[in-house]
């Protein structure tokens, strides 16, 4: 049986914001994205920086905001050959101001470096990738300084039969279908707290390559991320505490290839 024809791909890649902060994982997110996003999708690059008080009593003066604006110009030009893009520079509390540029812009993505600290303080730090998979109104895509922009290689998509599985292989089929690459589905059957539901068989196409992994779902994405060009996986939008244990996040901060949580 074909995958439900009433399926179609989420929106993901019309309006991109890219979270940047100076470091080299922002950078390569910001990369990953301009690689994968359509020629007439729309680009932000943005910067937060929060001038108060945040190491040793030192106030940040206006020197932030030019070191900022610094790195979005650059990171401009590192991802011109790809993608053009504009440039915003807010200033305030990172999470918040962030989350308000995704609302602004109406973002259907937003792309972050998965990375612990940010190098310069004040700017977007390491916690916002976090912060984002739990709030973002918008798939989330993470990278890493190590991370190549997806050319070639195979697209794996963890599938379980859930809805948000299902969302996340339709962007699968999407995005191989524009740049050409192969596509993989797995499929984790070792996961007690994750099972795939019922039928999750009858919801996919005879023609796709599936892989069954008796691992648990963390650690067979996980594993698959490494030979990767990217792993895309589905959202169930838990908050708080839940989101603790969520497949998605855990699986986007350990991944060996660059991230997309669909939602």
């Amino acid at each position: 049986m074909s995958l439900a024809p009433t399926i179609s791909p989420p929106v993901v890649w019309d309006r991109v914001v890219c979270g940047i902060d100076q470091s080299p994982a922002s950078v390569q997110a910001a990369l990953v994205a301009a690689r994968l996003m359509p020629a007439a999708a729309a680009l932000t690059l943005c910067a937060v920086v929060n001038p108060e008080v945040v190491e040793g009593g030192v106030f940040l003066d206006r020197t932030l905001m030019r070191e900022a604006q610094a790195g979005l110009e650059q990171t401009q030009g590192e991802v011109g050959a790809l993608h053009d893009s504009e440039l915003h520079l807010r200033e305030g509390p990172p999470i918040r101001r962030l989350l308000d540029e995704l609302r602004a812009e109406r973002a259907t993505l937003v792309a972050l470096g998965r990375h612990r600290r940010s190098r310069a303080a004040g700017i977007v730090l390491g916690s916002v990738a976090t912060a984002m998979l739990h709030e973002a109104p918008c798939s989330v895509l993470i990278a890493d300084r190590a991370d190549a922009a997806p050319q070639e290689g195979e697209v794996v998509v963890g599938f379980d039969g859930s809805g948000g599985a299902r969302r996340a292989l339709a962007v699968g089929r999407e995005l191989v279908g524009r740049l050409s690459l192969g596509l993989r589905v797995l499929v984790a059957t070792g996961d007690a707290s994750h099972p795939p539901t019922a039928g999750w068989r009858e919801a996919l196409d005879r023609g796709l390559a599936v892989t069954e992994d008796p691992w648990t779902a963390v650690e067979a994405l996980t594993d698959a991320s490494r030979s990767a060009s990217v792993l895309i996986v589905g959202s169930r939008h838990l908050r708080g505490v839940p989101a603790l244990s969520s497949v998605s996040e855990r699986v986007a901060h350990r991944a060996g290839c660059p991230v997309l949580v669909v939602r």
